[in-house]
């Protein structure tokens, strides 16, 4: 299975039946994480398997392939900071860090939330909106795969061996 394959089998088929079909919300925000990381790796110049890098490839990815609002919550300093208080927390501990409040679409309408709002100390996320931004970001890499736009040769060989 190559690298656009396996986007296409994982995290637009296996994730999005995760959120809409079993309701995982919570596990899906770990997911999405590591396959935010995951894109970032797609976008350097380093091979997949080097380490060291999963903070800048998450920050990588969200500033690339990433709408707009989220680049506030995109660098060390803000307290709501997306690398360490998703990615890393979750990685760690399983949980998000203290100023992410996760939810899911019908909660949020019954709470009257809005995905990366700031409610109290509480940066927001909510599962569905979270999922629709990382589906673009992962069709996005697609894109540049099928257009060359990605010269290292890591995004074109085999990623994954499925036996037979």
């Amino acid at each position: 299975m190559n690298v656009k394959e396996f986007i296409k089998q994982v995290f637009l088929n296996e994730y999005k039946r995760l959120i809409y079909d079993y309701k995982f919300h919570y596990i899906s925000f770990s997911l999405i994480a590591l396959g935010i990381e995951f894109l970032g790796a797609c976008l350097d110049e380093h091979d997949f398997s080097t380490t060291r890098h999963s903070g800048k490839r998450f920050r990588n990815a969200i500033t690339e392939l990433f709408p707009l609002q989220y680049q506030r919550f995109n660098n060390k300093g803000n307290p709501y900071d997306l690398c360490n208080n998703l990615r890393n927390v979750f990685a760690h501990q399983f949980r998000p860090g203290p100023r992410i409040g996760l939810t899911h679409r019908d909660e949020s309408i019954k709470y009257g939330t809005r995905h990366l709002q700031i409610q109290g100390n509480q940066l927001i996320l909510v599962a569905e909106d979270l999922y629709e931004d990382f589906e673009n970001a992962c069709k996005e890499i697609i894109r540049r795969i099928d257009n060359k736009l990605i010269k290292h040769p890591k995004v074109y060989g085999g990623y994954l061996s499925v036996p037979q």
